[in-house]
């Protein structure tokens, strides 16, 4: 089969895999900061905290499409490693189906809940409303081009195919890019501008992906006959991924948690700074993540288990070397990567000590998301589920407590962080060396 990765040297295929997903994922972050840096520095610093202070939101909404998808790769994968590949075509269809369904839905829910998600959920400051509004207004109504981004993406990494999803971020990024400096520097539409540069750009991204599943995998091809819902395959699809789900869910909801404690301390524009920035230092963690767990699922499917223990072995070796010096390039420039933002005085100085504090521990965040592509990829989905959501409500609790009962301040933010990520890495250990993911996998070979 194409693209397998059930034979050959296992961190050399994990690593092969992953390096197109590094790219891609900078990509997308580099005109994620390229959004902010225009709009801090030609639109201001009000308009930075706006867009940001949607953050949380719109994470929530994109949870869903990354939990679901997250789910759906898992039958997939399987299914493919296994060699069953009418059972991995109605899973195909299934997902997709699922997915568009999910995503109509929540853009509409987007739309109409805007004012109220930010004005009383988050607490937005009333001088950033109107833009916040304006922003997280048009970016739901794009919000399903990035459901179908994100399972046309996921059915080609379960393929083991990671290289299309580069090129259709390359274009996206690309176009990005260049309407963000159109909108806002010709035309002078402000937040509006990079509101429609996103969602064009995620549109095109969408319809690039379909059109490159359809011309390179013919039996995929979605015809009227094929585009159907499978009812046994559709709640496998569930039962893979709304635990999935859940899990992003709830970590979308402890960032809006979070946003409080910003907007309380009114460093919305430093916070956003800061976070655009540890985004690139989650690139690699992420990517080794999704190439473990589809590495694992095939695998799995495949019946050969100690190509999973070897896998997990190189993966945290490479994992280490590159948050390593990932880490030590964000903490020597800190203060300089803030201010191209356009963030001073109070704010950057919150941005850089939060990056500071969590820089040094971010090796422990790796090492979880080691642990846990292993666990994803069998299917042992909610362990995961469990590990995230009582880590979180932990990192939520701390951060309030340490925030306003103790001098510590915004700077809670980041320690509270930290010490969620140690309590992650030491259940996720404990699960992989004790616990049934041996035997969690969904399918079976031939």
């Amino acid at each position: 089969m194409e693209n397998t990765m059930t034979e050959g040297k296992e961190w050399k295929l994990i690593l092969r895999f992953t390096l197109p997903l590094m790219a891609g994922n900078l990509l997308q972050q580099l005109y994620n900061a390229v959004d902010g840096i225009i709009v801090g520095n030609f639109v201001g610093e009000a308009a930075l905290a706006a867009v940001g202070t949607c953050s949380p939101l719109s994470l929530l909404l994109i949870a869903v499409a990354i939990g679901m998808s997250s789910g759906a790769s898992i039958v997939i994968s399987q299914f493919y490693g296994a060699g069953q590949m009418d059972e991995m075509r109605k899973s195909v269809t299934t997902s997709l189906v699922l997915m568009l369904g999910l995503g109509a839905a929540l853009s509409l829910l987007g739309v109409a809940g805007a004012r109220w998600f930010l004005a009383v959920v988050l607490g937005v400051q009333d001088y950033l409303l109107a833009d916040a509004v304006l922003y997280f207004r048009i970016y739901a109504l794009g919000l399903m081009f990035q459901f179908l981004y994100n399972i046309v993406s996921a059915i080609l990494r379960s393929m083991g195919n990671s290289k299309a999803t580069l090129y259709f971020l390359l274009i996206s990024s690309v176009c990005n890019v260049i309407l963000d400096l159109v909108v806002v520097l010709w035309l002078g539409w402000g937040v509006l501008g990079v509101a429609v540069a996103t969602v064009f750009s995620q549109a095109l991204s969408a319809v690039a992906g379909l059109a490159y599943l359809a011309r390179h995998y013919p039996e995929l091809r979605m015809t009227k006959q094929r585009f159907q819902f499978d009812r046994e395959t559709g709640r496998l699809v569930l039962k893979m991924g709304v635990p999935s789900m859940l899990q992003q869910c709830v970590l979308s909801l402890s960032h809006i948690a979070i946003q409080r404690v910003v907007n309380a301390f009114d460093i919305t524009a430093g916070y956003t700074a800061a976070i655009r920035i540890e985004d690139f230092i989650v690139i690699p963690i992420t990517c080794y993540f999704i190439g473990l767990a589809t590495f694992t699922g095939q695998n799995l499917g495949a019946k050969k288990l100690e190509r999973v223990r070897r896998g997990l072995q190189g993966t945290i070796v490479m994992t280490a070397i590159t948050v390593v010096i990932v880490c030590a390039i964000v903490l020597a420039g800190a203060p300089w990567l803030v201010s191209r933002f356009g963030v001073m005085g109070a704010s950057k100085t919150a941005a850089v000590s939060y990056l500071r504090c969590v820089g040094i521990f971010f090796l422990l965040f790796g090492l979880y998301f080691c642990y846990n592509g292993v666990l994803q990829g069998a299917g042992d989905v909610m362990f995961n589920a469990f590990n995230t959501f009582s880590s979180l409500a932990l990192r939520v609790i701390l951060a309030y407590i340490m925030a306003f009962c103790t001098p510590l301040g915004w700077n809670a933010i980041g320690y509270s962080l930290v010490i969620s990520w140690v309590y992650n890495v030491a259940l996720a250990f404990l699960r992989y060396r004790f616990g049934p993911w041996k035997r969690k996998g969904v399918v079976a070979a031939e």
